[in-house]
């Protein structure tokens, strides 16, 4: 089976959020690492202002119908393509949805490869969403190195 890689952007639709946002990303956060866990998909959900940027990895019909769920999801819009092709590998392989939050702007303005994401309002490039996403990829694995060294 061939692995497949998923990215879109998409607007929050806010007058659709039944709760206050913490306690949406958390609800949302636990049910989609469930669904995940079980359709054996991985990947990377960004909060950026008024958008989110997600990446979905794992075989093809998981990742194309979490992709469905998405653009059937009321709470968002203007959902973009950014990158679906094929896939060596994870970028993200143990982790069912590492969430980051980049509103604040500090991580942004501390890494240059994640301005694109909060600078462009209009689409983000495949190669922009690439060197966004591998920064948080290396962040995770040398978080597991880490861990690995200390035997935690």
């Amino acid at each position: 089976m061939e692995l497949y890689r998923a990215c879109y952007r998409s607007k929050i639709k806010w007058d659709n959020m039944r709760l206050a946002l913490p306690d949406e990303i958390d609800k949302t956060l636990l049910r989609i690492r469930r669904i995940n866990r079980r359709a054996g998909v991985t990947g990377a959900l960004l909060l950026v202002d008024q958008h989110i940027i997600q990446v979905l990895e794992g075989y093809t019909g998981p990742v194309l119908d979490t992709v469905y769920c998405v653009m059937n999801d009321p709470r968002l819009h203007d959902i973009e393509g950014i990158i679906h092709e094929p896939a060596d590998y994870r970028l993200f392989p143990n982790s069912l949805m590492f969430f980051r939050d980049l509103t604040d702007g500090i991580a942004a303005s501390r890494h240059a490869e994640l301005r694109p994401l909060l600078d462009h309002p209009g689409e983000v490039t495949r190669e922009e969403a690439y060197l966004a996403l591998s920064h948080f990829a290396k962040e995770l694995r040398e978080g597991r190195m880490t861990n690995d060294m200390l035997m935690i």
